[in-house]
């Protein structure tokens, strides 16, 4: 089977994106993860951090299924649905557009150029909860919000929150990648706090309104940003009383900038966030696969469509962003 795909990016987060209204997928769910797995590697593959599968559903305009590099699939991805959402809006020449997830359905919605050439697509994130259950994590409490959590590390407070992904972030003067990429590991290895395993984030705060996040992304391993991760530390770090809810943060990450907006619910809950950021098209192509042969199934990628102008202008913005950071 030939499959037309695009291979794109949110803040150097890289997905393949698959319409699955043009092109459907005769796949069981072992199948699909297979295929996601063989698409997904760098040194035999086509590389990418996930596949987004765009689909037909009833009450929205789109449903994004989400899978991760090693075949597992997110509740959701907040750098992949502005990609996915970006797709949508083009498609459907609409200015709004509501893509249903896992746990419901997100507005998303074309917002001003983050720079010259760089289009950029603001999406809904949420549900955001602060109950431990909710990732799941198993804690005797109702919150984690500031604690050290001895079995990951002997200083690092860690805030654990939904967003609906399952999300640590804790703050720090410096980060480490190599430390970010241990702890990852050890939360992710079947880990007695975390059955399902658990995005892991480091903050530090660069100013009255900057944060930079680096993130340890389940399924991933470190990522150049993880869309969900930067909300949610974003949750975080208001809940530490460093920025005021309702108040748009600049979010720092290695493949660029995005910005995120934590919203209160109230006491109840129903707590939730924005994240605006670019939703970049690098090239279109075609895979032909055949998943008879499951250890191989890729059998030709071709470039269809070079996006080398979206491609130099998010470069010229991430440098703009490391100048920002520094």
């Amino acid at each position: 089977m030939e499959l037309p795909f695009i291979k794109c990016h949110g803040s150097g987060n890289d997905f393949l994106l698959i319409d699955e209204m043009e092109t459907p997928l005769t796949l069981d769910e072992a199948g699909r993860s297979g295929l996601v797995v063989a698409m997904c590697r760098r040194d035999s593959g086509i590389g990418a951090d996930g596949v987004l599968f765009h689909q037909a559903t009833p009450g929205a305009d789109a449903r994004m299924r989400i899978f991760n590099a090693d075949g597992s699939e997110a509740r959701m991805c907040g750098n992949g649905i502005r990609c996915l959402g970006r797709y949508t809006l083009e498609k459907t020449g609409r200015s709004e557009v509501v893509i249903a997830v896992m746990q419901g359905v997100l507005r998303v919605r074309r917002v001003e150029d983050f720079f010259p050439g760089v289009e950029a697509c603001e999406t809904e994130i949420g549900p955001i909860s602060l109950d431990p259950g909710t990732l799941p994590m198993v804690w005797p409490g109702r919150q984690v919000v500031g604690e050290i959590l001895p079995a990951l590390s002997s200083t690092w407070r860690f805030t654990a929150l939904s967003a609906p992904n399952p999300h640590i972030s804790a703050v720090v003067e410096e980060v480490d990648r190599e430390d970010l990429v241990w702890v990852g590991r050890l939360a992710n290895g079947d880990h007695p706090l975390f059955p399902d395993g658990v995005n892991v984030s480091l903050r530090r705060v660069m100013g009255e309104d900057a944060l930079f996040v680096a993130t340890y992304e389940r399924g991933v391993g470190w990522t150049h940003s993880c869309g969900t991760a930067m909300t949610a530390s974003t949750f975080a770090a208001c809940l530490d009383g460093v920025f005021a809810f309702g108040r748009p943060v600049r979010v720092f990450n290695a493949g660029g900038r995005v910005i995120c907006t934590a919203l209160w619910g109230g006491e109840a809950g129903g707590h939730s966030g924005l994240l605006a950021g670019n939703a970049t098209f690098e090239w279109d192509g075609l895979v032909r696969f055949d998943m008879s042969d499951a250890a191989n199934p890729l059998r030709h990628v071709r470039r269809v469509r070079d996006r080398d102008e979206e491609i130099r202008a998010y470069e010229r913005f991430k440098a703009a962003c490391a100048m920002e950071n520094h």
